[in-house]
């Protein structure tokens, strides 16, 4: 049976280090309210998995909370720019983070690299 909680109450049961989590919503459905807790929390090494990140995961890769970072375009500059992301690419930081794009399906087309330039 369903059972109502508070946000922190749930993040404290159900987010443990290490797990892997997708949290999805865009422009004003973004779930800054869930995130923040996270982070609140503490909660560390996580795999973040979303179609397009934007300011909240990059506000999770900044605070040190992400250990790897699953998507499908990295980039979403009508809600932000993702400068920690770009820095943890350029960077290479923290050292076990890494990030992972998902394949272009259902076409089939694979990602294409990670890169940076300089400008």
């Amino acid at each position: 049976m369903a059972e109502l909680t508070s946000l922190g109450e749930a993040v404290a049961e159900i987010v443990r280090d290490g797990d892997s989590i997708a949290m999805e919503g865009f422009t004003h459905l973004i779930p800054f309210a869930a995130g923040h807790e996270i982070l609140r929390q503490g909660r560390r090494q996580l795999e973040l998995v979303r179609m397009t990140p934007d300011i909240l995961y990059d506000q999770m890769i900044g605070m040190g909370a992400a250990r790897k970072l699953v998507f499908s375009y990295g980039g979403n500059p009508g809600v932000g720019s993702l400068h920690r992301f770009r820095d943890a690419v350029e960077h290479g930081w923290p050292s076990n983070w890494r990030s992972t794009a998902m394949p272009a399906w259902p076409t089939g087309t694979p990602p294409g690299p990670l890169a940076s330039r300089s400008p």
